[in-house]
């Protein structure tokens, strides 16, 4: 039976979802793109022939469009991810010659979810408690039909909107990723269900310092 025909059968919705960056409250980010992989392809021909074998597996990157608010300050949290992932500006020689690791600016950057959800929003009627464990292939308000972790995730690009007199459009950021692969649905690190999974989303940066200045490196 088609999903339109049939009550308990909800398709994933491309509104419901939340992205967990630590440092940034979710509901600033308005836009994001799940993971994409390929398969490169080997070669070889025979005669009038061309016969071709899978080869590696690519993860492309994701990026991600959050509001540029004010309070707290998101170009300012980016900058500090950036910092504390090994950079520095080249005022003078002992900070010259640092460079950023990747440890620093996957710790910097921390876990990396994107979290989609069912119709029921935090519970089943409404309020705070997880709606039931979805079954037969049915999802219960709720539920997390759909989670992503992005191992080993760095910043890559930041971009800033541009400003123009043109528009009252608010400013925004986006982000670009890189990674090493992505899991889907992890059980070791699967979220929790309704509202549990938006008060995860929202965390705090370890490592902050006040505005304008550098933290420390994570590596």
């Amino acid at each position: 039976m088609a999903f339109w025909n049939d009550k308990l059968l909800e398709p994933k919705r491309n509104f419901r979802w939340i992205l967990k960056v630590d440092g940034v409250d979710f509901y600033y980010i308005k836009e994001v793109n799940r993971p994409s992989y390929e398969v490169s392809t080997a070669e070889h021909k025979y005669i009038n022939h061309t016969f071709y074998f899978p080869g590696r597996v690519t993860y492309n990157p994701i990026s991600f469009k959050l509001v540029d608010a004010a309070n707290p300050d998101a170009a300012e949290t980016l900058r500090q991810m950036l910092f504390a992932g090994g950079y520095r500006l080249p005022t003078n020689q002992d900070v010259g010659s640092q460079t950023i690791t990747k440890q620093g600016a996957v710790t910097a950057l921390g876990d990396i979810q994107i979290i989609m959800l069912s119709g029921g929003g935090t519970g089943k009627s409404g309020g705070n408690t997880p709606g039931p464990t979805a079954n037969a292939g049915t999802h219960n308000p709720g539920d997390v039909v759909e989670f992503w972790t992005l191992q080993n995730a760095f910043i890559t690009k930041i971009e800033f909107s541009q400003l123009t007199y043109d528009n009252d459009d608010l400013a925004d950021i986006t982000v670009e990723l890189r990674y090493d692969y992505a899991i889907l649905n992890d059980p070791q690190s699967s979220p929790a269900t309704g509202g549990k999974a938006v008060a995860a989303a929202n965390n705090n940066l370890p490592y902050s310092v006040p505005r304008g200045q550098n933290p420390e490196r994570q590596d």
